[in-house]
């Protein structure tokens, strides 16, 4: 069993692999699996090192602006970065466009803003860490391939920085790009893989988070990058943005898939005596060296992140107050973030998003992929051939155990390892960001278990039919199942029915035993009842009884029927020639078989005592069966029958033979001879019929003188026939008992 529940198990798990890693087994996992990690993990505070800075409607209204943030006085934004600046902030990020006013709402020129963007622009400047949006489009356009004039189309990058001022002020100008999908926004590019590597807003933001932090942790990576320290640590001093946006160009193009890096960073030294520059520096390594896009981790709904109204911001620097969060050391994203409506401008479907329908914000979106390259806790998934792996062996194991175990233990057992990998998925999403399926292995263990239950279900069903057809050969089949759906109750196999008892014995056992070893008794008799049982077992006996060298069976019905009793005449005949082949193969040992046949009503059950019991026949018309079999030794037949078993069955000739009271009887009973099938007997059989019925007439009217010379007249043409040879017998006074004056022709039996 468990070694089927194992090959079922990897079967399973394979087929699970396989979909898994198919697009719609992501799909399934990112829809379903990951919300509900999130859902069971809950709100988590975030790192220390971030907020944002809220641009919505209630600041517009509080500092009496323009509703709409691209029409606000850019000459704002540069009061921010002073106050920002001023607070201590690490770096600056503006989740905003600040291209020309005309490319922004088809209305007016850059002219008429251009005091505002150079005002911004020497802010911006002068805070040497801000971050300004960049858009990136996707654009057809027209090349030349040769100078016959032919032309192709490629599809390329667009660029769309902000105004010439502020891209030149800038520190880094980087665009920040979700993935396209139809739900819920579960990842980010930490680098545009488009024309070139370019650093997204995350990573710019987190370059200089670290540069304004602990300088020395970014000395590493520039020294791994060109083996040049001095120059492009110079290159990365934050004159123009070009510097450290080649810089960061260099530093993927150097480290990405560079694995060995992060682990030779990892070498340095333990986690817990490892000096906070070298942890930023293996971070700023697997950051570098890892994938372009990352999963989001996030932190909990709209709001989490700690967040400042532009107004209160801008408010307190004027009256000359303190912040209402500590601003020092963090990096600040500022950007549309309004979570007290629905409807919002810049709102993404998160895995938070809440029935109320707040979703996060682009710039909060942003603050949590800063946060998580910060931190190196963006959700890791499984490698693809771990991920199958894993399936594989944990389908495996739980199909060992649900088909190793009883099936009452079966979905117990598949429900305590579910909720052991669900255990360690969440823990290893809470603690390690690592991201185990959830979906999939819950259906391929819901699979699994029905698969399990079903081979259960056929393994028992099995056994038991084949203990049902082990019992069968002891009890009848019906009984054996009505055994088993009254839950063992024997009583409910107890019945007082209508039937036709078939009694059954083989001619002169006694001596022919005496003369054998008893194994091969035992053979010759197992052979024996073989032959004779298989007609019987045809006609459908409901009870077959073997008792020593003979049989009694029946065939049962509610009511009297005639058809019982044509099944039991035809499985009679069967029987009788079936003897007779079979003592024609083992010739020359005298084989022969005697059958009687009685109807009426029988107790069938079970009988006996001490915890012992049979389950057979019982009642008056079994044992009349059994003598009238006996009667057959009298009158030289095989195949013997009361009257009443022939009634209405033209289909079978008979040969009355008289009536007689059996040993132990009191009322005297009319025995037939069944010869066979009507359309089966000779001619001769049949002239032996007709004149035996008219001797017997004779014999039964009292002419004892007319009757010897019939009956000596057949006994000169048919001289093995039996009942002539009987009643000739009789006649001459060596033959039965007379029942009484009043009844000359029944015949009173006094042995069996």
């Amino acid at each position: 069993m468990w070694l089927r529940g194992l090959m079922l198990g990897a079967a399973i798990g394979c087929i699970s692999a396989a979909f898994a890693l198919s697009p719609a087994g992501v799909a399934l996992e990112e829809g379903l699996g990951l919300p509900l990690l999130f859902a069971i993990r809950g709100r988590v505070p975030p790192p220390p090192d971030v907020a944002v800075v809220a641009i919505n409607q209630r600041a517009a209204e509080a500092l009496e602006l323009p509703p709409h943030p691209r029409n606000w006085p850019r000459s704002v934004h540069g009061e921010l970065i002073d106050t920002l600046v001023a607070h201590g902030a690490s770096a600056i990020v503006f989740d905003l466009r600040f291209e020309n006013r005309s490319d922004e709402s088809g209305e007016g020129d850059e002219s008429d803003n251009s005091g505002e963007d150079e005002a911004f622009a020497a802010a911006v400047e002068r805070a040497n860490r801000v971050v300004l949006l960049e858009r990136m489009d996707k654009r057809r356009e027209l090349f030349a391939i040769d100078e016959g004039g032919a032309t192709a189309t490629a599809e390329a990058d667009r660029a769309m920085g902000p105004v010439e001022p502020l891209a030149q002020a800038a520190t880094v100008v980087a665009p920040f790009l979700l993935p396209k999908t139809a739900g819920n926004i579960n990842q980010f590019w930490a680098f545009w893989p488009g024309d070139g590597p370019v650093a997204t807003v995350p990573t710019a933001a987190f370059w200089l988070h670290v540069l304004r932090t602990d300088r020395n942790a970014v000395r590493p990576i520039q020294a791994l990058v060109a083996g040049e320290e001095r120059r492009l640590a110079a290159a990365a001093g934050g004159d123009g943005a070009l510097s450290v946006r080649e810089m960061l160009l260099r530093a993927r193009r150097g480290l990405a898939g560079r694995s060995d890096i992060v682990a030779a960073l990892e070498a340095g030294g333990d986690a817990a005596t490892r000096p906070p520059a070298s942890i930023l520096t293996r971070r700023l390594a697997a950051l570098f060296a890892g994938s372009d896009s990352r999963y989001l981790n996030f932190y909990g709904p709209s709001g989490t992140i700690p967040v400042i109204g532009y107004d209160v911001l801008i408010a307190a620097a004027r009256a000359g107050m303190p912040a209402a969060i500590r601003l020092d050391g963090r990096c600040v994203f500022v950007g549309v973030a309004d979570y007290t409506t629905p409807t919002q401008e810049d709102g993404f479907p998160t895995v938070f998003t809440g029935s109320d329908g707040i979703d996060l914000s682009g710039v909060e979106i942003a603050a949590t992929a800063f946060a998580n390259l910060l931190t190196d806790t963006s959700l890791r998934p499984l490698a693809p051939l771990t991920s199958a792996a894993m399936l594989i062996v944990l389908c495996s194991v739980i199909g060992f155990y649900v088909l190793a175990v009883p099936a009452r233990l079966a979905v117990p057992a598949a429900l305590a390892l579910a909720v052991a990998y669900v255990a360690v998925a969440q823990i290893l999403f809470n603690r390690a960001a690592l991201w185990l399926p959830l979906v999939t292995p819950a259906l391929a263990i819901a699979l699994l278990v029905v698969s399990a239950l079903y081979c259960h279900y056929v393994i028992a069903r099995r056994q038991r039919e084949k203990m049902q057809l082990a019992i069968s050969y002891y009890i009848p089949e019906r009984v054996v199942q009505g055994f088993a759906d009254s839950g063992g109750d024997m009583s409910a196999a107890n019945e007082v029915v209508y039937a036709t008892c078939l009694a059954a014995d083989m001619e002169d056992f006694t001596p022919l035993a005496e003369g054998m070893r008893p194994g091969e008794v035992a053979s010759l008799l197992n052979s024996y009842f073989d032959a004779i049982a298989k007609p019987i077992n045809d006609r459908k006996a409901d009870v077959v009884e073997f008792r020593a060298d003979g049989m009694m069976c029946a065939w049962t019905a509610p009511q009297p029927q005639a058809e019982v009793r044509a099944r039991a005449c035809a499985a009679a005949i069967g029987a009788r020639d079936a003897a007779a082949a079979f003592a024609a193969k083992v010739a020359p040992r005298p084989l022969g078989v005697r059958l009687g046949l009685h109807d009426g009503e029988v107790f069938v059950g079970h009988s006996g005592g001490g915890g012992r019991f049979v389950y057979g026949i019982v009642g008056d018309i079994a044992n009349t069966a059994s003598r009238i079999e006996g009667l057959n030794r009298y009158l030289g037949t095989r195949l013997l029958a009361s009257a009443g078993v022939v009634r209405d069955l033209d289909h079978l000739r008979v040969r009355p033979v008289g009536q007689f009271i059996l040993k132990g009887k009191n009322e005297p009973l009319s025995i037939v001879e069944i010869v066979g099938r009507r359309d089966a007997v000779s001619a001769q059989t049949e002239t032996l019929c007709r004149r035996f019925a008219v001797a017997l007439q004779a014999f039964s009217a009292g002419n004892a003188e007319a009757a010897q010379v019939l009956f000596a007249a057949l006994l000169r043409d048919y001289p093995a026939d039996g009942p002539s040879r009987f009643y000739l017998n009789r006649l001459l006074g060596e033959e039965g008992e007379q029942a009484g004056q009043e009844a000359p022709m029944i015949i009173r039996m006094g042995t069996k």
